[in-house]
């Protein structure tokens, strides 16, 4: 039995499936790349095999201007940036060429630079044009996630990633978590501390951020003190699920569900283009039945999409409180 490895070999075998090349499949060629579509998105919609866990890092990006002159390094990192015609300022994270990148604007109502409006660093003095601005992550207060993303479960917590102080008092309650274990006491005692600890730790300081993401904007929206909490070139790792990509791995275009359902979907789109001669009669008596080609393929896509739902589908999560 051939297995199909591609796009291409898919549509042959669902071809093939249906009498191909025995029987003229009366189907357009787009109609059959809509039709493997079509399938791709409800496999990767409900099938719990078309998507897998993962935990993603992202770096965190800070707003850049492009100057139209390469005199980026004559200014002083640190040093603020102000604009002449919006009045905008804003630390400066680094500098070189003819590029410079901030953390943050330093206004609290958020004025933004404006193309073309000249910039003047209050330490060096030294003045430049902008070009062009490209927002960066803190400035957008969103992380940018790549189309395959289809669940986001949670950020990890990023609340102690600019706490290097031993006098820190989670510092201190982490650096204290092992005690009484193994020979100087009881696993009970250690494991009822631990249940402590994580109680006060949930309620005085709970890094557990309040995201909102959606698919379509690709965005990943996290409610935080985005110029307090995170900075330029700092990693965050978001745990998430995403498509397992048939372009990367071919053995998806071979799983038993979607040869199955997608040759349903063609069957039925050519049951739907014999309908227009339904009743018309041929030489030798011969007469078209789309109607019924038709139905049987429906009756196949209810039935192979129950199987899915019931069979194939991750739990749905529920929220209890």
């Amino acid at each position: 039995m051939a297995q199909p490895n591609s796009r291409s070999t898919l549509i042959d075998y669902c071809l093939r499936s249906l009498g191909s090349p025995v029987i003229e499949i009366n189907v357009d060629d787009d109609q059959v790349g809509d039709r493997i579509d079509e399938a791709l998105q409800l496999y990767q919609t409900y099938h719990a095999d078309a998507i897998e866990k993962i935990f993603l890092k992202h770096k965190i990006t800070g707003s850049s201007l492009l100057l139209t002159t390469a005199v980026a390094a004559n200014f002083s990192a640190g040093e603020v940036i102000t604009g002449s015609t919006s009045g905008a300022t804003a630390f400066i994270h680094t500098n070189a060429a003819s590029t410079i990148v901030y953390k943050d604007l330093t206004h609290l109502d958020d004025i933004a630079f404006i193309s073309g409006e000249t910039i003047t660093g209050t330490t060096s003095t030294t003045t430049a044009v902008i070009s062009s601005i490209t927002i960066g992550d803190i400035q957008n207060k969103y992380l940018p996630l790549n189309s395959l993303i289809t669940d986001v479960v949670q950020i990890m917590p990023i609340s102690d990633s600019n706490t290097n102080s031993m006098f820190d008092a989670q510092y201190q309650m982490r650096l204290n978590d092992v005690h009484s274990l193994g020979f100087l006491g009881s696993l009970v005692d250690y494991a009822m501390s631990q249940q402590w600890l994580a109680l006060l730790n949930n309620i005085i300081d709970n890094g557990t951020k309040h995201i909102s993401f959606d698919r379509h904007k690709n965005q990943l929206r996290v409610d935080m003190n985005w110029e307090a909490e995170v900075l330029v070139g700092q990693f965050v790792v978001v745990e998430c699920y995403r498509v397992i990509d048939p372009a990367s791995y071919a053995e998806v275009y071979n799983d038993y569900f979607l040869k199955k359902y997608a040759t349903a979907l063609i069957k039925q789109q050519w049951g739907q283009n014999l309908l227009k001669f339904e009743g018309m009669q041929m030489p030798g008596g011969v007469t078209f039945n789309g109607r019924q080609l038709f139905e049987d393929a429906k009756e196949e896509l209810i039935k192979l999409e129950e199987e899915l739902r019931l069979n194939w589908e991750q739990p749905v999560d529920f929220y209890i409180g």
